[in-house]
């Protein structure tokens, strides 16, 4: 797939209303805090319908009370244009004039985002892990992004019944049991998953880093090894006195191992940003197998915390894609095009 153009109204400090791409990388010059990430954001937004930091609000321009973002793609099924249109506490999106969920929109668009941020996903808390893998996988199977979707909602109505506790709501043991459902199935499916996942974050752990610290990707749960259904019954206590569901999919984790040993626990930073990256690479892989074609690369800031060897890899993962977004104070080499960034203003210039 291809991304044409960017159209946008009031994202954060974006000026410039319509922005074009072409293929093969696409350098995106200019000093901190001139728009670089910003641009990439609302790519980013316009290919997946999700932001990837901050709230609804955040992103609107300050001063304004709504704006939008619109890209044109070209994929394999033909042209489509996604509109996302932002106001206080709600976000819109559109395929093609139709109203979808942004989780649809994988059918016909992807995009990757690497960003210095990314090792968070390791040293952050398991809510962003969570966050990465449920993504993932939303956009990789449909079932699992509406079984998810309807998992969320049995959760809030579980809850709901246990706050009603101890006087009694007959609703718990319906909810209790829709819940056991989902998320046993939703563990099933994570698993399933992880084993691809870990095993392209492996070897692509070990290509970045050239050390043979095996990588390891597995699902850690509070109900692994006993089923759902027992861990409820093992904090029954807990979740009565607390008026919360404390065992599921919901409080999962990932666990991210190098030679056997937590990284979350021991690894460096310069490790976290390599496994992060690892994870990224897999991202991008599985996607491209579910579509048959490239997502759109993202590279945010490609010479932050990197050494040589790992921003070289960087390099050479944009370079094989077929169209990749590379952010930087200066531009990387070999790029087809460079959009140079000012104050939310882009021009573009080709490079001699």
């Amino acid at each position: 797939m291809r991304l044409l153009s960017l159209q946008q109204l009031n994202y954060r400090n974006l000026n410039t209303p319509r922005v074009t791409f072409g293929g093969g990388v696409t350098a995106i010059v200019g000093r901190n805090a001139a728009g670089k990430s910003n641009l990439l954001e609302a790519v980013y937004l316009g290919l997946t319908g999700e932001l990837p930091h901050g709230k609804i609000a955040e992103a609107v321009r300050l001063g304004e009370s709504e704006g939008f973002v619109s890209v044109k793609l070209e994929h394999g099924g033909g042209l489509s244009t996604v509109q996302v249109g932002l106001a206080p506490g709600r976000k819109t999106v559109r395929l093609d004039g139709q109203s979808v969920r942004a989780f649809e929109l994988a059918r016909v668009s992807a995009a990757v985002l690497i960003t210095p941020e990314d090792a968070e996903l390791v040293h952050g808390p398991p809510a962003l892990r969570r966050g990465y893998l449920d993504t993932l996988l939303s956009r990789l199977s449909l079932r699992y992004a509406l079984l998810q979707r309807e998992y969320t909602r049995v959760v809030e109505q579980r809850n709901a019944a246990l706050k009603s506790l101890p006087y009694g709501d007959p609703t718990l043991e319906v909810w209790t049991e829709r819940f056991v459902a989902l998320g046993d199935e939703i563990t099933a499916l994570r698993e399933r998953a992880l084993a691809r996942v870990g095993e392209v974050a492996r070897a692509s752990y070990a290509e970045i880093s050239g050390d043979d610290k095996p990588l390891g990707v597995s699902h850690r749960a509070a109900a692994q090894g006993v089923g759902l259904r027992a861990a409820l019954a093992a904090t029954q206590h807990e979740e009565r006195a607390r008026g919360v569901t404390v065992v599921g999919p919901h409080r999962d984790d990932l666990e991210l191992t190098l030679a056997g040993h937590s990284v979350q626990a021991y690894g460096s930073r310069g490790e976290a940003r390599t496994v992060a990256l690892a994870l990224r690479v897999a991202e991008y892989t599985l996607l491209q197998e579910k579509l048959r074609e490239a997502p759109v690369l993202l590279i945010d800031d490609f010479t932050a915390e990197l050494d040589a060897s790992r921003r070289e890899f960087l390099l050479q993962l944009a370079a094989r894609a077929p169209q990749a977004l590379v952010s930087g104070t200066e531009a990387p080499p070999h790029a087809a095009a460079q959009l140079f960034i000012a104050g939310g203003d882009v021009r573009l210039e080709r490079p001699a």
